[in-house]
């Protein structure tokens, strides 16, 4: 299997959000080291003044795969980023998995997914998509929806936002 989400795509995402400043109602600021994106800060563009908004944190595996997008929103009372939620990427062999997950201000921790998506490379140029929920009572995940996706390239295909 090809890698699915890389640096390359991150990359080329932060690029598209800082085409059109003028006309943007938000300001990026990105943290990037030897070509890789570590955080995107978000602010929202008043004309003459901006806000923070939101900042997104990006951890990479061994093979430069994104395993993790954590987003921090802005807090205005305690002027500082807080936990919000988290885009979590598992890899093998045949595909990825993304779980959504939010902050549990309790435990201190990411609690568990109440939803995830599978991502199945089936053959060149054709993607199976498996959704899932969380059934509360038992912990499993039940299969909710599934799909095939065509497309000319597999390697742009992103994951839920």
């Amino acid at each position: 299997m090809s890698t699915i989400i890389t640096v390359t795509t991150i990359m080329s995402m932060y690029m598209n959000l800082t085409t059109d400043v003028e006309n943007s109602k938000f300001c990026y600021n990105a943290d990037i080291e030897n070509g890789r994106v570590n955080s995107i800060e978000v602010y929202d563009n008043h004309g003459k003044y901006i806000t923070a908004s939101l900042k997104r944190l990006y951890t990479y595996d061994e093979q430069n795969r994104l395993v993790m997008r954590e987003t921090l929103k802005w807090n205005k009372k305690s002027d500082s980023w807080e936990k919000h939620s988290c885009l979590a990427y598992t890899y093998d062999a045949d595909g990825y998995t993304v779980e959504k997950r939010f902050w549990n201000e309790t435990s201190n921790d990411y609690a568990k997914a109440e939803e995830r998506n599978r991502y199945i490379i089936v053959m060149d140029n054709v993607l199976a998509v498996n959704s899932y929920t969380l059934n509360k009572e038992n912990g499993d995940y039940v299969m909710a929806d599934n799909m095939l996706i065509m497309a000319p390239d597999t390697n742009r295909l992103m994951a839920m936002e």
